[in-house]
């Protein structure tokens, strides 16, 4: 068992291969799933693959938009093993990348059976999927506790965390420095295109109840959040634009000082940026990711939503702190930015790749 977590060299073309990418996306679940997919997409078909996404099509629009920019072929996932097997089979896929919370393991296993090369992407378990290849991109790299098939690899942590071209541009152009800018500091407060824990109102109000002076850009949900935001009230020097969910989001953080968000998978975005990055748990499930951008020094943690909503402990002094000190965000800044260097996606691409080519040959 091989759980080396550098990638192997990969050949120069993946020319002629055929990799479907099974993920699904909700209001419910989010669309996570999805976009990191998407990511791994664009550099496979840099080298040459056939990529093809497989899920459900309940997709928001902005997911939409994201999907047809790339012009990936959509088509339906089976959750059932013998029917995506045979989805498979149909489309003569060399490999499967799985990238869900909910599939049946038994799919792995169907699917590897049918000689299906399967990578699983996994969030610090691994669901009982089997697979050739484990891609655990939750920060930190902590391992994997289970057992792995004979032969599978694992790559871990964030020099494989799964970053699109979008993201990789803002961090070419993003610039920073530790000298205070003229004006107020420029804050950006999102919490997820459907944001189902109503986490912007109260993050804002947190940032509003600092005193201290700002240029706010918050993302609200939809129209009555949108309007709960407008109406508090605002000090000297505060300003406040609410804005809709939108896809050029990493322009968006690249020109923030400070962002506050939730601490789930787009915090790996903010960071490769080299944004300053304030965190908050929306849910348990989260705690663990918040727990390791945390201890890592890469964000600033402000506890739960609902201690931030009842102000208990101490979020809005960090708050205050970021506010009045660029050098911290200017370290919190270049942290982030070399911990997550933007090339996950070549390096798990390029494992992928070789175990294909391998099973051809």
């Amino acid at each position: 068992m091989n759980l080396d977590s550098s990638p192997s060299a990969a050949p120069d073309s993946a020319r002629g291969l055929r990799i479907g990418l099974r993920a699904d996306a909700s209001p419910r679940i989010g669309g996570g799933h999805v976009m990191r997919c998407l990511a791994l997409s664009e550099e496979l078909r840099r080298r040459g693959a056939e990529v093809f996404l497989l899920g459900r099509a309940e997709r928001p629009a902005w997911l939409r938009e994201q999907v047809d920019h790339q012009g990936l072929p959509v088509l339906p996932g089976s959750d059932d093993p013998q029917e995506l097997v045979g989805i498979a089979r149909e489309m003569t896929l060399d490999a499967m990348v799985l990238d869900s919370h909910t599939l049946a393991p038994e799919c792995s296993v169907a699917l590897r059976a049918a000689g299906i090369v399967v990578a699983a992407l996994v969030d610090g378990t691994t669901r009982a999927q089997e697979a050739d290849l484990y891609v655990d991109q939750s920060p930190g790299g902590r391992a994997v506790q289970t057992t792995f098939p004979e032969g599978a690899r694992r790559l871990g942590g964030y020099r494989h965390a799964l970053i699109r071209d979008a993201v990789l541009a803002a961090r070419r152009r993003a610039q920073r420095t530790v000298v205070g800018p003229p004006a107020p500091p420029h804050v950006l407060c999102f919490f997820g295109a459907t944001d189902p824990y109503g986490g912007v109102p109260v993050a804002v109000r947190a940032l509003l109840a600092t005193g201290a002076p700002l240029r706010l850009t918050a993302v609200a949900a939809g129209a009555e959040q949108a309007r709960a935001i407008e109406a508090l009230p605002t000090g000297p020097a505060q300003r406040v634009r609410v804005v809709e969910p939108v896809a050029h989001l990493p322009e968006l953080a690249r020109t923030a000082d400070l962002v506050v968000t939730a601490a789930g998978s787009s915090v790996l975005d903010l960071l490769c940026i080299g944004c300053a990055v304030a965190v908050v748990t929306v849910t348990a499930s989260q705690q663990p990711v918040y727990e390791a951008v945390r201890d890592d020094a890469l964000v600033s943690g402000l506890g739960s939503l609902e201690e931030l909503r009842a102000a208990e402990g101490d979020g809005i002094a960090q708050l205050r702190r970021l506010l009045a000190g660029p050098a911290e965000r200017a370290g919190l800044a270049r942290r982030g930015a070399e911990a997550v260097d933007g090339q996950g996606c070549a390096r798990v691409a390029g494992a992928l790749v070789t175990l294909v080519e391998g099973r051809r040959r």
